[in-house]
């Protein structure tokens, strides 16, 4: 790309022309020298495209070489994992290598987007149920993980999908080195060790637990291995530690045996993690036909390089542009507690919505380096952005997530916890500020990082949804109706008086409860012993602007997120006006915790905690089936882009043809404050053409592909 600021985006026509040349050699067969020669001129034009390595892969596979091109299809795989070519070679040159676990995934990955080719089971009797795990995971059937809405099973040696629960196993996840996988229990507290286990074992093939139950249903997922038979724990001299152990049985007895005790037996609850405190080695047996679970040790002691409690708080749908007025008057006891500390008074999500925006948090990395983006496709976060857990687990810290969503686990968002309950809708701030507190009491003498995910405010649509009675009694019966529409988004709610009103209750709902939490960290901690960050993962639509009948759904409303933090290292009673992106919170946690942060992540570390001030925020919607959006803000002015065409199943768009604009900050998308100035197109369009060139495919398009839409689109926007 020039400096011709005229048009925002040419694609390039030279590697087009390669490019479709590459195609039509390729779907001939002719894998000759002079398909070589065309590829090295493609690589030169394009050499951060992905495509000239399917190119290559396909080349070295028609030649035998299926080693190389597995490399070659790694390397396209790692620049772009939703993508159908990608997945085709991939899965051909894992298969010729005989490496036919990880051909099943990709070939999952395939099926999940478009059903078919369905995939073929070549596996070892031993390794069956690790590959249908895997291929359930990796077909996108379990967004809200563990529950399943199509499971992968074997039934008289054909393949068939039906609703399940992962439950009472490990989840096949990839883990961090060293680290056992999440085995999937109830969440049980002072009530019946194994009730639940019979109401999930009554629901797990239905459809009644994938539909509906699973919204307010508590799972706990804990780091373990399951075991047979005896298992010995051997703790160094003088350390204490505290062990989760779950059973697979009602009443299982388990026999625990140490030198000063002897042998002693308890039952444990089907499903359900109990907790036993060792203080010397200990020999734990079962039946050998009964497994049971054994978490990974919690250990005991404090550092004092780290904090007693570092406690991330992430409200989801928090838009601080629309609580701003609201913030004294519905969040006294948040203000209060933050006014003591940093909050930052301009700052913006990556995305319009949870699924891209979450990870992008937890890594540093915007969704089109996360590659989660898709919300019909699996896959895992890459195992070279590790989370802000993983950090946080390397300095010692008993990484726990006392209210997380299940969304988060299929795409590793959680890996780097050593516990997470777990629920995929409700999550209420009563709930988890309960659980919060009593975590940290369970454990408080363990240097804890603990996750909270809050959903009180988050919007739903009104259909089938049951709003706060205080809500419902204080509308008048004008306001009490909205548009049937079942299909409408969150994101694209419009302005109604019951909505605002409903999160306006909710807001102050979740202010008196984490105002409880807050108090109890001020009443138990002192200042340098917590660090507290507050932060919201995007903003909402329901206080936009409907004048022209479209909701905006990167707004300022819609991307202006809540940031605070209080504790040690931050300091006092100061609001940033920097601009400030939510990557940035895990460069500053790092500097805070003292973790190491990599110069590959996109976020940034804020000038108040010794880094540079950002010149823009970017704000992008990278939904396929709709057309890519991005707005670039200052503080004064913000650039918004649209593509004509839409975003493709792997992420990308054609931005050849472009509707751009510059308005001043508040007037975003009006046409009368549409400003035309050749020294703000030199300033936004260089950032903006370089924020998308990831993400533009030049006009270069695969024919499978592109059958492949009108079916795959088919679904709601």
């Amino acid at each position: 790309m020039t400096d011709d600021f005229t048009i925002f985006w040419r694609n390039d026509e030279h590697a087009s022309a390669l490019f479709y040349d590459l195609l039509a050699r390729s779907e001939r067969g002719a894998y000759d020298d002079d398909f070589l020669v065309q590829l090295a001129a493609y690589r030169e034009a394009a050499p951060e495209s992905e495509r000239a390595d399917i190119f290559a892969t396909r080349y070295l596979l028609a030649h035998g070489d299926a080693e190389s091109a597995v490399i070659c299809g790694e390397r396209a795989y790692r620049k772009r994992s939703i993508n159908l070519e990608v997945w085709k070679v991939l899965a051909a040159a894992y298969k010729a290598l005989h490496r036919e676990m990880e051909a099943l995934e990709i070939q999952g990955r395939a099926y999940g987007l478009y059903g078919a080719p369905k995939p073929v089971i070549n596996l070892p009797e031993t390794d069956v149920k690790e590959g249908l795990g895997r291929l359930s995971l990796a077909m996108g059937n379990g967004l809200y993980t563990p529950n399943s809405t199509g499971r992968a099973c074997l039934e008289n040696g054909a393949l068939h999908f039906r609703p399940d629960i992962f439950i009472g196993e490990e989840i096949p996840l990839t883990m961090p080195p060293d680290s056992a996988r999440f085995w999937s229990a109830v969440y049980t507290e002072n009530s019946c060790l194994s009730d639940h286990s019979h109401m999930l074992s009554a629901l797990r093939h239905t459809d009644a637990f994938s539909r509906y139950e699973h919204h307010e249903f508590f799972f706990n997922l804990q780091k373990a291995t399951e075991v047979r038979g005896t298992t010995n724990i051997q703790l160094p001299p003088g350390t204490e530690a505290i062990i989760p152990i779950a059973g697979t049985a009602v009443n299982q007895p388990l026999s625990v045996t140490t030198a000063s005790g002897g042998a002693q037996e308890t039952p444990l609850g089907k499903w359900a993690f109990s907790y036993f405190r060792l203080s010397e080695d200990t020999a734990l047996r079962s039946a050998e036909d009964t497994p049971y679970a054994v978490g990974t040790p919690i250990r005991l002691g404090h550092s004092p390089q780290r904090r007693k409690v570092v406690l991330n708080l992430f409200i989801d749908g928090l838009s601080w542009a629309a609580t701003r007025p609201y913030a004294a008057t519905h969040m006294p006891n948040i203000m209060r507690f933050f006014s003591r500390g940093v909050i930052f008074d301009q700052h913006f999500s990556t995305s319009e919505y949870t699924l891209p925006a979450h990870p992008a948090i937890e890594t540093g990395c915007y969704p089109h380096h996360t590659q989660i983006f898709n919300i019909k496709a699996g896959g895992e976060l890459p195992r070279n952005m590790p989370t802000i857990a993983e950090r946080m687990s390397a300095l010692g810290y008993y990484c726990a997530a006392p209210a997380a969503s299940t969304q988060g686990i299929s795409h590793g968002v959680l890996r780097g916890f050593d516990r997470a309950i777990a629920a995929s809708w409700i999550l209420n701030s009563s709930f988890g500020a309960d659980s919060a507190i009593r975590h940290i009491r369970a454990f408080d003498e363990a240097d804890q990082f603990l996750f909270l995910d809050i959903l009180d405010i988050h919007p739903y649509n009104a259909i089938g949804f049951k709003f706060d009675t205080a809500v419902e009694t204080h509308l008048p019966l004008s306001e009490r109706f909205f548009p049937h529409d079942a299909n409408t988004a969150s994101v694209r709610l419009p302005s109604l008086k019951i909505y605002q009103e409903q999160y306006l209750e909710r807001l102050q709902q979740t202010d008196r409860n984490l105002g409880l939490l807050l108090a109890y960290l001020e009443d138990h901690f002192t200042e340098d012993e917590f660090l507290v960050n507050l932060y919201s993962d995007h903003g909402i639509a329901i206080f936009g602007s409907t004048s022209t009948g479209i909701i905006d759904v990167i707004s300022e409303c819609s991307t202006s997120a809540a940031w605070m933090m209080r504790g040690a290292g931050v300091p006092e009673g100061v609001t940033v006006n920097d601009l400030t992106s939510s990557i940035d919170i895990y460069p500053t946690l790092g500097k805070l915790c003292g973790y190491p942060v990599t110069d590959d992540i996109d976020g940034q570390l804020p000038a108040i905690f010794g880094g540079t001030t950002r010149d823009a925020v970017y704000s992008a919607s990278q939904y396929p089936g709709q057309t890519y959006k991005l707005a670039v803000r200052t503080h004064e002015h913000v650039l918004r882009l649209e593509t004509q065409e839409v975003v493709d199943e792997d992420g990308t768009a054609d931005f050849m043809i472009t509707r751009t604009g510059i308005y001043p900050r508040g007037h975003e998308l009006e046409e009368a404050h549409r400003i035309d100035s050749a020294e703000l197109r030199a300033f936004f369009w260089p950032r903006a053409r370089d924020f998308v060139k990831e993400t533009a495919n030049n006009g270069e398009f695969w024919p499978a592909m592109r059958a492949a839409r009108p079916a795959w689109f088919g679904g709601p926007a």
